[in-house]
């Protein structure tokens, strides 16, 4: 009877316990949680974005050295930051554009060293290109070598040999977690929602332990 008086006090003591942290204290220390990895996250988001424009105007403005420093900030960034994903990537199109012009006129020179038929399989062709990577070769480039080849004169038409497309796509993966800012306020807010739960489930345990206990004795 002493045993089962002993166990009944310990069973209220930890009740008692478990009271005094309130389980709406710790819904609103989540919120607020909640609030603060959001902002975060978004931050991350922002400083991709950031970098991705980097690269975006290192590309348009050719400078090759430049180019390379921000995908390296780039890819680095988003190793290291959780919701970083950039959604397929991007094409390095002023790039490519530069270095499919140089493989073009090169392929044409000898037979037309102003590359007009090139410039006006472009033009038709500029429409085709939607922005995407499956437009960017199925479309644009397909249709420009098939342009060229219309255009050039009988028995003139020169082989072409375009750089790939793939080879200009940019695309970094982001981490699921890192030990950033963000990421330990994504892990408190965890930790937070599963002391919550755990209370609740120890809660219910105890006092179904306690009321056990007055109906044996």
């Amino acid at each position: 009877m002493v045993g089962k008086i002993k166990s009944s006090d310990n069973v209220r003591r930890w009740l008692k316990y478990m009271r005094q942290l309130k389980t709406w204290q710790l819904i609103i220390i989540l919120l607020i949680g909640v609030v603060v990895a959001a902002t975060l996250l978004r931050l991350n988001s922002l400083g991709m974005a950031e970098r991705r424009t980097a690269v975006i105007q290192a590309d348009e403005k050719g400078d090759k050295e430049e180019i390379r420093k921000t995908i390296v900030d780039l890819q680095r960034y988003t190793s290291q930051h959780m919701n970083t994903a950039m959604s397929g990537g991007f094409f390095l199109t002023k790039t490519y554009e530069r270095d499919r012009d140089a493989a073009l006129q090169a392929s044409t020179s000898s037979q037309n060293p102003n590359s007009s038929v090139y410039q006006q399989a472009s033009i038709d062709c500029r429409s085709r290109f939607q922005g995407g990577r499956e437009s960017f070769r199925n479309d644009y480039v397909t249709c420009v070598i098939e342009r060229v080849s219309a255009l050039s004169p009988q028995g003139e038409q020169a082989s072409l040999n375009l750089p790939d497309p793939d080879a200009y796509r940019v695309s970094f993966s982001s981490p699921v977690w890192t030990p950033d800012l963000a990421g330990l306020a994504v892990a408190f807010c965890v930790l937070i929602t599963g002391v919550i739960f755990a209370r609740l489930l120890l809660l219910v345990v105890l006092r179904a332990m306690l009321h056990r206990r007055y109906r044996s004795t």
